[in-house]
C-alpha cells in the first residue's frame, strides 16, 4: 500500500455535535474532501444537530493566494480576475 502524501489543510469541523463525529468519521470527510476539490463545505446532521466539515488552510497559504490574485490583476491586458469567497 502507497502513503498518500500530507494534505496542506486540515479537516476543520464546526458545530454543537461534534463528540458525533468519531475519528474514522474525521478520516472519512477529509478523504471526501481530498475527492471533491471544488466542495468548500460538507453539512452533517446528526441525530443531536449538525456539524459542518470544511478545509482549514495555514494562514500563510492565504496571504500567498492574495499575492497571487494581486499580481494577476495587475498584469497588463487584465481587467479582472473572480476568485470565490469561501476559499
Amino acid at each position: 500500500m502507497t502513503d498518500t502524501p500530507p494534505r496542506s489543510w486540515q479537516l476543520l469541523l464546526v458545530g454543537p455535535c461534534l463528540d458525533r463525529i468519531t475519528p474514522d468519521i474525521q478520516d472519512k470527510l477529509a478523504a471526501l474532501l481530498d475527492l471533491l476539490p471544488a466542495t468548500a463545505r460538507i453539512a452533517v446532521q446528526t441525530d443531536a444537530g449538525y456539524v459542518d466539515a470544511s478545509r482549514d488552510w495555514p494562514s500563510h497559504r492565504m496571504e500567498t493566494v492574495d499575492s497571487l490574485v494581486a499580481a494577476i490583476a495587475a498584469a497588463p491586458g487584465i481587467t479582472r480576475i473572480s476568485v470565490p469567497e469561501d476559499r
